[in-house]
């Protein structure tokens, strides 16, 4: 018997790329009106799934999170674990979206850090909706295609953010060509993929099946 010849990371893109298009496809449907589709909505939820399935991730391979309680009790988890899936890489969920408009480092990692600064204030919001209004929402539809889509087309869970990484990107080239402003629209997707990365199921109260 021959060894498996394990994949080097543009072979996993090249794989997973043809399963996205399912996840787009689905994303317009669900996020077109009668008055053509909601760009902006779609992008929201494309960067909360990837930012959703970079927590996920580590939560599935057991790795680690520096955990940071409010003193409303609101929990928000951080640490190079989660780090690795959101930004570390240009096949992480930041690095697909950054890599049309390529931002400077620097105000990339400014979007990441402004949500941290605003944990806690209860004026804060994630792509102007309430931190918790908007995981409620992700967490629903990350659940609705985690086992006929997700599972389905990722070999491991490290493979999720970069299944919906794929996605996000593709989301914000329709956004681009549609005449949407390159980096509002990008920095949009990483605000929002930052913050979801960070919470968890017990973020805003008890634990959620």
């Amino acid at each position: 018997m021959g060894l498996i010849k394990e994949e080097n990371d543009e072979q996993i893109v090249e794989r997973l790329a043809g399963k996205a298009g399912n996840i787009i496809a689905m994303l317009r449907s669900v996020f077109t009106t009668p008055e053509g589709l909601d760009i902006a909505t779609a992008i929201i939820f494309a960067a909360g799934l990837a930012g959703y399935a970079c927590h996920e991730a580590v939560c599935a391979e057991q790795g680690t999170f520096a955990v940071v309680t409010t003193k409303s009790g609101e929990k928000y988890y951080f640490g190079d674990d989660v780090n690795k899936y959101l930004l570390e890489s240009r096949t992480s969920v930041i690095g697909f979206c950054n890599a049309i408009v390529d931002l400077p480092e620097e105000k990339v990692l400014g979007i990441v850090a402004s949500f941290a600064r605003g944990i806690g204030s209860e004026d804060m919001t994630v792509c102007g909706l309430k931190p918790a209004e908007l995981y409620e929402q992700i967490d629903q539809c990350w659940k609705g295609i985690f086992h006929n889509m997700t599972d389905q087309y990722c070999q491991s869970p490290s493979e999720w953010p970069v299944l919906f990484g794929i996605v996000t990107q593709n989301l914000l080239v329709t956004a681009y060509q549609a005449g949407a402003p390159k980096e509002e629209a990008t920095g949009m997707a990483i605000e929002c993929a930052a913050a979801l990365s960070k919470m968890g199921k017990d973020t805003f109260g008890e634990g959620r099946d």
